[in-house]
C-alpha cells in the first residue's frame, strides 16, 4: 500500500492562483482532484515551475470544469513548486472550487 507523503488542499471563491506548494522531494507521483459546487463553472490551470517559487510558472494541466463535477489529473515527478490557478469562474461566494492533492 503506498503512503501518502503529501496532502494539500486550496478553496477558491473567486479567481486567482493558490499558494504556491513547495513540493521538492516529498512525492513522485501526484493526484490532483478537482472539484467544482453546484451552481460553479471555472476553468483550472496547474501550474509548476523548477528552480525558484519566483517568476513565472508553466502550465501542466488544463480543463474547463462544468458546474457540480470532480477531475482527476495525475501527474509525475519529481516536480518542484506547484500553484492551482482558477479563472472564468462563476461569481458568487456560494460558487467554490476545491483543489486536492495528494501524493506519494
Amino acid at each position: 500500500m503506498a503512503i501518502i507523503e503529501n496532502a494539500y488542499t486550496w478553496t477558491f471563491t473567486s479567481t486567482g492562483t493558490g499558494n504556491i506548494l513547495d513540493a521538492r522531494g516529498v512525492a513522485q507521483s501526484l493526484t490532483f482532484g478537482i472539484e467544482t459546487s453546484s451552481g460553479c463553472t471555472a476553468t483550472t490551470i496547474i501550474l509548476h515551475r523548477m528552480g525558484s517559487s519566483a517568476g513565472p510558472m508553466t502550465s501542466m494541466h488544463s480543463t474547463s470544469m462544468a458546474a457540480g463535477i470532480f477531475v482527476t489529473a495525475q501527474m509525475l515527478g519529481p516536480l518542484e513548486y506547484l500553484a492551482p490557478r482558477v479563472s472564468d469562474k462563476t461569481a458568487g461566494s456560494t460558487n467554490v472550487v476545491t483543489v486536492y492533492l495528494k501524493g506519494n
